[in-house]
């Protein structure tokens, strides 16, 4: 069976909304053993939605839409598809009453929700005013979900998977496994999968690089071969691998910080706040995060951390000397049991011959120990540069606190 999923709406194709709906269902059809062969988007404009749907429904058997189901000027995928079927409307006297009760005195602006295509079934909408609809005819389906992303997993989850497991029941469900890993990058782990590609030809793999972070899926209904799949991963990359249902590296740090009941603080220079940006935007991350120095001048590093101005003039802001008195600053005036203190030159421009752009001093400490102290060089935009220090540090402290590998060199030789 062919599925299609197609997103409406011209805040997509004008980048003025992310498309995560389209992610989400996409998700959501694999884990229940259906996959999808192609994704479109469309405007909101009467003619392009017409066709759009229509060559849709003659190369899949299921297409499913979101967007363009409100009760405003510009929702006209219910009457493009009713168009579409050749289908006259009615009024569903049940969800007007249920529209009556839950808006009252908006229910003028909502009434028309309840007028439904003659040929179609009504999802019921326990979130939001627009029902699903569902059309079938001559072999084809297509299934209608409002755009706002709550209501399309709600209405999804509650009412579409059962109508797909009734009409297209699946034989063994394909499981997926995620490995996420930190520091490592593409190329690095390429010529393995190749390998393991080849000796498990019953399993699909899918490699999914971040900055600093990268995901390696792999699809199989052969439990044995994802278990030896697994195995194969965890004893070349073990070192680097964490868990985290997000696929970020602060998740798994959080996770370890919660549960040994210990703090952490920083010192950001290079940074500029990003490491406790990215801590931060997780929800109780106050239970251990402190906070962080963000130390941009030479005077903030001197008048916060204390850092001695003679280290400053001798061996310059990005250096081995500064980061240290930087940590020690950070243990000075926080109670922190971990810190991380960062300096470098992000770019595009401040580089030299012996320190290119790019180039990232950090010291990782606990309180009472010889702290690890490194330097790394990134080779990208300045926003690139400092996203990844920021993921390879939350990396480097992981790989710390939870395996007991010292932080630098980042990547282990083999």
């Amino acid at each position: 069976m062919k599925i299609e999923i197609i997103s409406i709406g011209d805040e997509i194709l004008k980048g003025r909304i992310i498309n995560t709906n389209a992610s989400s269902l996409c998700h959501l059809l694999q884990k229940n053993g259906y996959s999808v062969s192609r994704q479109t988007t469309l405007p909101d404009q009467e003619e392009q939605l017409r066709l759009g749907l229509e060559e849709a429904l003659v190369r899949s058997d299921l297409v499913i839409c979101t967007g363009g189901l409100g009760p405003t000027l510009d929702d006209i995928t219910r009457e493009v598809a009713a168009e579409v079927f050749d289908s006259d409307f009615y009024i569903d006297s049940s969800i007007a009453e249920e529209l009556k009760k839950r808006y009252q005195d908006r229910y003028s602006a909502v009434k028309d929700q309840a007028r439904i295509p003659c040929k179609a079934k009504a999802l019921h909408n326990s979130i939001g005013s627009a029902p699903g609809l569902v059309f079938s005819e001559k072999g084809k389906t297509l299934i209608l979900l409002p755009g706002v992303p709550k209501e399309v997993e709600s209405l999804f989850l509650e009412q579409v998977i059962p109508l797909l497991h009734r009409r297209w029941p699946v034989g063994q469900i394909k499981r997926m496994v995620q490995m996420n890993l930190c520091i490592v990058y593409e190329s690095l782990i390429d010529p393995l999968l190749r390998e393991l590609s080849a000796q498990y030809p019953s399993v699909e793999f899918g490699i999914y690089p971040g900055h600093g972070i990268l995901s390696v899926c792999f699809l199989s209904s052969d439990e044995d071969a994802l278990s030896s799949v697994q195995k194969a991963l965890e004893k070349h990359f073990g070192n680097y691998h964490f868990n985290a249902s997000s696929g970020k590296i602060e998740e798994a740090l959080m996770a370890w910080f919660v549960k040994h009941q210990k703090t952490l603080a920083f010192a950001e220079s290079c940074t500029g706040g990003m490491l406790a940006s990215h801590v931060t935007v997780l929800p109780g991350a106050s239970t251990y995060f402190l906070g962080s120095f963000v130390v941009y001048s030479h005077a903030m590093k001197q008048q916060i951390l204390g850092v001695s101005p003679e280290t400053l003039r001798s061996n310059g802001a990005e250096s081995e000397q500064v980061v240290r008195e930087m940590l020690e600053g950070v243990f000075k005036k926080t109670s922190a049991d971990y810190a991380i203190a960062v300096s470098g030159i992000a770019g595009p421009t401040g580089g030299t011959q012996d320190m290119p752009v790019g180039t990232i001093w950090a010291a990782i400490g606990e309180r009472g120990k010889v702290p690890d102290v490194g330097k790394f060089v990134c080779r990208g935009s300045r926003e690139t540069n400092i996203l990844l220090a920021t993921n390879y540090l939350l990396g480097a402290l992981w790989r710390k606190v939870e395996k007991g590998i010292p932080g630098f060199p980042l990547l282990e030789t083999r």
